[in-house]
């Protein structure tokens, strides 16, 4: 079945209506009948012109906090803080890919937030620890990982924004 702009055969059925001088039609709503090539009918849904939108919800808002990014130096501090967080929520820190970046990323409606989830990169191992390697990249083979944030990541109290 193909959608079909019916106009013209509308207005071939004939439909008008009485209306004064500069009045114009502001909503009409159209049932269509479409007799079946079996011989019976088919009521289409109703069409209304012009279109009643629904109502947009209010926005979500994706949120994503960089915790760490790839080549950035930590302090020995902030590197045990990060280890630790990590630890709380399940993640061996020895598996996570130092090169790549640690994200939390969380969802917010109607000044709510929640939904957080870690986002980082893990290194491929086999069963008994040993780092895959991948061939095409000349180096270790890693995986993105999301992991649900259930301990979330405390202040950092070697850094002070200032104004």
């Amino acid at each position: 079945m193909t959608e079909q702009k019916i106009g013209a055969q509308l207005d071939d059925l004939g439909l008008l209506i009485d209306m004064e001088e500069g009045d114009r039609v502001a909503e009409a709503v159209v049932t269509v009948t479409t007799r079946l090539s079996g011989g019976g009918l088919w009521d289409h849904q109703p069409v209304r012109v012009p279109p009643q939108f629904k109502s947009v919800p209010d926005p979500i808002q994706n949120r994503v906090v960089t915790v760490t990014e790839p080549g950035q130096l930590l302090s020995e501090g902030q590197k045990q803080r990060v280890r630790s967080w990590l630890e709380a929520n399940g993640i061996d820190p020895k598996w996570v890919f130092a090169g790549g970046s640690i994200t939390v990323h969380s969802r917010a409606m109607n000044g709510k937030e929640g939904a957080y989830r870690i986002k980082y990169l893990e290194f491929c191992r086999a069963e008994d620890g040993q780092k895959f390697t991948d061939p095409g990249a000349d180096g270790l083979l890693t995986v993105e990982r999301c992991v649900l944030q259930t301990v979330p990541l405390e202040e950092d109290t070697e850094v002070t924004l200032h104004d």
